[in-house]
């Protein structure tokens, strides 16, 4: 009988500790200040861009999808402009050809805040 009422215990007491593992981790998930309208701004642009190389993640999709030989596509420089609703982005880059001759391009773009490409602006 001691036995038995020794296992309910320990059940018990590994119960607890897991759901106090879950609670603490819930506490360190949420943000204890609210972030700043600026800031949360910020950091939805910012996902749209590689923290590798700077790259908007979707334009670069779209300009490796227009290419002759997208495992050509070698990132040179990415730049954009805040224009309140929507960011025009301008990204520069290498590929081949259909010749098969390395050439320097870029890309400007109208881009949503979420990252979607609204409109191709020169190419």
């Amino acid at each position: 009988m001691n036995e038995t009422i020794s296992k309910k215990q320990g059940m018990i007491i590994i119960v607890v500790v897991i759901f106090i593992f879950i609670f603490i981790g819930y506490l360190k998930s949420t943000p204890s200040t609210p972030v700043a309208p600026e800031q949360a701004r910020k950091d939805l642009i910012e996902r749209n861009f590689s923290h590798w190389d700077g790259s908007h993640k979707k334009l670069e999709k779209y300009i490796k999808e227009s290419m002759n030989d997208p495992n050509s596509y070698e990132h040179v420089d990415t730049r954009y402009w805040d224009r309140g609703d929507y960011l025009i982005v301008m990204t520069t880059f290498r590929g081949k050809n259909a010749f098969g001759g390395v050439v320097k391009n870029s890309v400007k773009a109208k881009a949503a805040l979420d990252g979607s490409i609204l409109e191709i602006i020169e190419q």
